[in-house]
């Protein structure tokens, strides 16, 4: 049976013993989302740091939103061994800044084939399609974590006002690059598949591209900010990018909210 500990540091953390070979640290309590996932990130560069009396034992680290998982060997270690080394770490985990945070500035083309919700949202939000454009453009929303397909990563801090649940009857097939929202979330959907989202816009920017070093674009931490295009920009940058060609580039690597 699982069980539940809670640690006496600064915060809220509670660590829960995940069957015979993880612990979960959870931030979960943290009333701050966007603080519990900074958080949770850092345990996470800490642990795999392997500075620890612990670290031949690690296994995995497993970021979630607000969480790791912290996979182990049981011949090396024990549950009570890592929550024993991971207590120390917790007094240094600030939130002040993120780590190894790169800003995106992703170009969009909204509505039309790409985007055929688009009018759906609007009529299910009440405001006007330019307005749901608008709302989406205003944020600048964090990759929490990578999701079920290669590069797909899941983008919170969309504004409150186009919160949706998914699609009650999902799509077969969704092309890839497919920008949509869900809950309080944007995806774009780095392969064709099927989906439930709400579709509103389309991108040029391979965000899985096996041609690259690093194959996938996303990172959890990342930030991403959207520009709106129009279709002669748009094509003009899909045909660049299907030749393989690299247009998009981190906007900057600090996270002082400037970009």
């Amino acid at each position: 049976m699982n069980s539940t500990r809670t640690s006496t540091h600064a915060g809220f953390r509670r660590f829960i013993h995940a069957g015979d070979s993880g612990v979960i640290v959870s931030f979960a309590d943290e009333p701050d989302m966007a603080v519990a996932m900074v958080r949770a990130r850092r345990l996470a560069t800490m642990v795999r740091s392997g500075d620890m009396d612990f670290a031949n034992a690690v296994l995995d680290v497993i970021p979630g939103f607000n969480n790791i998982i912290i996979q182990y060997d049981p011949v090396y270690s024990s549950s009570s061994d890592i929550i024993k080394g991971v207590e120390p770490l917790l007094a240094d985990i600030g939130a002040d800044e993120l780590v190894d945070s790169r800003h995106w500035i992703m170009p969009v083309l909204y509505g039309g084939e790409g985007g055929p919700d688009l009018e759906d949202v609007a009529e299910k939000t009440g405001f006007p399609p330019e307005e749901v454009i608008s709302r989406h453009l205003s944020r600048q929303l964090t990759v929490a974590i990578m999701g079920f397909m290669p590069g797909l990563g899941y983008l919170k801090g969309i504004d409150p006002a186009l919160t949706l649940p998914r699609r009650s009857s999902p799509r077969k097939r969704v092309p890839a690059l497919t920008l949509g929202i869900a809950m309080d979330q944007s995806v774009i959907y780095p392969l064709t598949s099927p989906g439930g989202w709400n579709l509103i816009g389309k991108v040029p920017v391979r965000i899985f591209e096996p041609r690259r070093d690093d194959p996938i674009l996303f990172r959890p931490g990342d930030r991403v900010s959207f520009r709106r295009v129009d279709d002669a920009e748009f094509t003009d940058l899909n045909q660049r990018a299907e030749a393989g060609e690299t247009i998009l580039h981190p906007a900057s690597t600090m996270d002082k909210g400037e970009g």
